[in-house]
């Protein structure tokens, strides 16, 4: 008799297998309409979308000179800090490709708004907009950006930054100055937004309170910024830029004069490399390199950037082979079938992304909301379902099959060596507690309660976001552990944004989901999504709540650590989630049009930084 990991083995290469033909039998039927309908040879030769005509209501201002990028840190605040990347001199030979396509699989975001977008939105809006801070390509480093240095006091409560002088807005809307800065955190804090950051940046506020930004912020000068907490913000570096697209700033003069509605005709006003060119509803968006030299030095080999929305795999995969699309976000099989066919996979240069799969509703009630939504029949209210959950996961099989080699084990979510609160003891305990043992699995399940004649019954959302294709996947195998152990469950195909409104508004009973998270800052991460005040709410109880609380005023770094190790402790003992891996991103790339892509990877989605693609030539 072969042992049950032989036999899961058998399982799921045989739906892998069985899934990748069904993907390369639609591909065929794929490719075979794109050459009968006469696929462009030429990705250069054809015609860009109508774009509107675009802001020229202020002149552009006179020429500056640009200071080169700085390396600059707050020691007091103790964040580590490297030099920027080194800047791409012009290059004298021709680019073979003028536009350069990036096909991803879901709609990015539909509006020009970004306090009404996601985290998927980055996608489009990061090769237009700067942040203050930014992370090291090469090393995930917080490096300086639109801000030149930045420093605290010993709370770690109020943080001065000093701005980068001669930066300039596209399409002559003057110069960046803290004035700009001001109003992209006003934008944040609109009550419409749908992103977390100004609470968390003002310490005074969410999104939607009344906020005297007087008070929140000052203006030093025009080239200084000083934000007031009222309590410790060691994660302020962070928020500044190295989370996501959220701080990136845009001209306040241009809200000023165009309103609200500019943003629909004229797009986006920022100081990145890109800037807005036109849009067509449901399929892409197009960036066109700034006629503005960039204070960097930077100077992408492309002249024009597209960004399209392409649902299906298949015809995405067949779009690229075609030479309709440069870049790619695929699925893992179709990412290595398609190294056979001639293109190229490149990965982040350091481990920067986990995926893990949470439990529905798997919190306690302790607010109103929760009381109202808390079910105290879901079977993983039980500690011993959860944990028979987790070792019911062969996690080596999936994660080879999933990213290869270049995938490592996470013992809880959200927790890395590398971050504060890292507990040595996990690696070892997850041994018994965590890794795959479907025998002692099926144990769990009869002393809770559960089994053939009670099964525990799960759905499971399978959906796909921008920049994380291979999240069905991940669920499809994982159901099949759950199932060899007795666990029914039933897949639903969802979207994303239907599963973020279940889970927000707490309609997440007798489910799990999939999600890829950047490497996000302890701290940062336990507030939106393990206490009773997050966002996402994937665990909580009193122990939690009261614990952040304390890591959130506490400004010693020794001390900090041991709370952190607290937090992770209770998450590994309560095994509150069901953590599967850390890994690099990946993307997939044609090297006759791109030679090498240098991105950090700590971004959802995987493309970023449009300005270091380096072209073939």
């Amino acid at each position: 008799m072969s042992s049950p990991r032989t036999r899961s083995s058998v399982v799921l290469k045989t739906f892998l297998n069985s899934r990748k033909m069904v993907l390369l039998a639609g591909l065929s039927l794929v490719l075979l309409l794109v050459f009968a309908c006469g696929g462009s040879d030429d990705p250069v030769a054809s015609a860009p979308t109508q774009a509107p005509e675009k802001a020229q209501s202020k002149p552009k201002s006179p020429p500056n000179e640009h200071p080169t990028p700085t390396a600059k840190a707050a020691a007091k605040a103790g964040v580590p800090t490297a030099a920027p990347a080194p800047t791409k001199a012009p290059s004298s030979k021709t680019v073979k490709t003028k536009r350069l396509r990036y096909a991803i699989g879901a709609v990015a975001n539909e509006t020009n708004r970004t306090w009404a977008g996601s985290r998927q939105a980055y996608v489009q809006f990061e090769p237009m907009l700067e942040t203050l801070l930014a992370k090291h390509v090469e090393n995930g480093l917080i490096v300086p950006r639109l801000a030149v240095s930045w420093d605290t006091d010993a709370t770690m409560q109020n943080w001065t930054f000093k701005l980068r002088k001669g930066v300039e807005f596209h399409d002559g809307w003057g110069e960046f100055t803290a004035k700009d800065v001001m109003h992209t955190l006003k934008i944040l804090c609109r009550e419409d937004s749908r992103l977390s950051t100004c609470g968390s940046v003002t310490t005074r506020a969410e999104r939607g309170d009344a906020i005297d930004y007087e008070e929140v912020m000052t203006i030093v000068d025009d080239y200084t910024i000083r934000f007031n907490g009222t309590r410790t913000n060691s994660i302020m570096p962070f928020l500044m830029g190295a989370q996501s697209y959220e701080m990136g700033v845009w001209s306040s003069d241009f809200w000023e004069s165009e309103g609200e509605a500019g943003l629909d005709d004229k797009g986006l006003v920022g100081t990145n490399t890109y800037e807005y060119l036109g849009r067509e509803p449901g399929q892409s968006i197009i960036l066109e390199k700034s006629d503005i030299a960039h204070w960097s030095g930077e100077n992408p080999d492309f002249e024009e950037f597209e960004i399209a929305w392409i649902p299906e795999d298949a015809t995405r995969y067949a779009a690229m082979l075609a030479g309709e699309i440069h870049v790619a976000d695929l699925p893992i099989d179709l990412q290595q079938d398609s190294l056979t066919k001639g293109m190229k996979l490149i990965k982040s240069r350091f481990t920067s992304n986990d995926v893990s799969i949470f439990f529905g509703g798997s919190y306690y009630a302790n607010t109103p909301e929760d009381k109202e939504a808390y079910d105290e029949t879901q079977p993983w209210n039980d500690v011993r379902v959860r944990q028979a959950m987790n070792m019911a996961i062969n996690r080596e099989e999936l994660g080879n099959f999933l990213y290869a080699d270049f995938w490592e084990h996470m013992y809880i979510d959200g927790f890395h060596e590398t971050l504060e609160g890292w507990d040595s003891t996990w690696p070892e305990r997850y041994k018994t507690e965590y890794a795959y043992n479907p025998e002692r699995a099926k144990e769990l399940l009869a002393e809770a309660g559960y089994g053939p004649d009670n099964p525990v019954k799960v759905i499971a959302n399978s959906y796909v976001s921008p920049g994380e294709s291979e999240l069905p996947q991940i669920m499809e195998a994982v159901t099949l552990y759950w199932n060899r152990v007795g666990i029914l469950t039933e897949i639903q195909d969802l979207d994303g944004s239907t599963v973020a409104g279940r889970y927000k508004g707490r309609k997440m009973q007798h489910q799990v989901w999939p999600n890829i998270i950047i490497y996000f800052p302890i701290e940062y991460y336990m507030n939106i999504a393990y206490t009773s005040w997050g966002v996402t709410k994937h665990f909580d109880d009193d122990f939690l709540n009261a614990t952040v609380k304390k890591l959130q005023v506490e400004s010693n770094p020794e001390a900090r650590d041991v709370i952190a190790r607290d937090i992770g402790n209770h998450l590994f003992d309560q095994h509150a989630s069901m953590p599967l891996f850390w890994f690099p991103h990946t993307i997939t790339v044609n090297p006759e049009v791109i030679e090498d892509w240098v991105y950090p990877g700590n971004t959802v989605p995987r493309l970023c930084c449009a300005a270091y693609a380096k072209a073939a030539r």
